[in-house]
């Protein structure tokens, strides 16, 4: 009897094998939440070719802008489940969207289930390459002698880099006066131009401007300091929670299945580990920091929660979708 048992076990073992093995069958479709040409979009085309080689399968990247992600996600969750559909999608979406839009259509807690985190891109704050600032605490110090003339540019109201600036204000017990623009290269604009002192965003938009000499930075919003960037402090440094990530990551609709999602889990931890990839994913500003389903699980949770806690602090009012 219990010889049968054991092989009854294996049998399953062995069959369970086989149906990961087998996954994909068919093309997979890598739905992303945001527009072409974008840092997320690169990275999801990067990914996916890596992984199509992987698989044997084509990976097909598509863009579904809109409603703060919800569009994406809104389109997942209506089709129809066959194991072969996920979502590429920046932290803002699963983070930020589920407190800022109230949708009747998508609960993004409740229809999506994680997948496998890809990385992390730490905040980073920037001045003038003019500026008499050269550090977090030479830009504090201006912002106290002079609060009602130093700003903060930042990309839209309630994005993290707008939030970032009200964290910053809250940690250091300094004035920042906090001006959201429509876009990064408004906000550059700004620094550059002299109406704003200092600004923060993610490394790509500010990275180029870096290079040029029109800009320099002051510090990163990073838990330590980053690679290929050793001489760039953390402001975790100083004020320990000021640990502020943008990252990115996949997730699936509910009623995926357990194969797939390992599958996927395990090989984007292997193609994160090419030296190709993790270059190329560097000059994006992100740094690949893959987890198991589970521990990716948690890190979402306490994300949501985190960020929850920021919305509410600066009194944000949620939109109805």
């Amino acid at each position: 009897m219990t010889r049968i048992l054991h092989l009854i076990v294996a049998a399953c073992l062995i069959g369970a094998a086989q149906t990961a093995a087998a996954w994909p069958t068919r093309p997979v479709r890598l739905v992303l939440p945001g527009a072409a040409g974008t840092a997320p979009d690169i990275m999801a085309r990067l990914l996916g070719d890596k992984l199509s080689r992987i698989w044997g399968q084509p990976v097909i990247v598509e863009n579904k802008p809109g409603a703060g992600g919800l569009v994406g996600l809104a389109a997942v969750k209506s089709a129809e489940r066959d194991d072969h559909m996920f979502v590429f999608t920046p932290a803002s979406v699963l983070t930020l969207t589920p407190y800022m839009y109230k949708s009747s259509q998508v609960d993004i807690v409740r229809d999506f289930q994680p997948v496998a985190l890809v990385g992390i891109s730490p905040m980073m704050a920037a001045v003038s390459a003019s500026s008499p600032a050269n550090t977090l605490a030479d830009v504090l110090a201006l912002a106290r002698r002079q609060p009602d003339k130093f700003v903060v540019s930042t990309t839209f109201l309630y994005s993290v880099p707008n939030l970032a600036a009200d964290m910053l204000s809250r940690a250091a017990g300094v004035p920042l006066r906090a001006v959201p623009f429509a876009s990064s290269s408004q906000s550059i604009s700004a620094v550059v131009g002299g109406d704003a002192q200092m600004l923060i965003d993610g490394v790509p938009p500010i990275e180029p401007m870096i290079k040029g000499g029109r800009l320099k930075p002051v510090v990163m919003f990073s838990d330590g300091r980053v690679p290929n960037r050793p001489d760039l402090p953390a402001a975790s440094e100083t004020y320990p929670s000021l640990v502020i990530n943008g990252w990115f990551a996949v997730v699936a609709p509910q009623g995926t299945g357990k194969p797939a999602i390992e599958r996927i889990n395990r090989d984007l931890a292997t193609v994160l580990a090419e030296r190709d990839v993790v270059d190329k994913l560097d000059t994006l500003g992100v740094y690949p920091k893959p987890m198991s389903v589970d521990e990716f699980g948690s890190y979402w949770r306490d994300e949501r929660t985190r960020w929850e806690k920021v919305l509410r602090d600066v009194n944000a009012q949620p939109v109805q979708q």
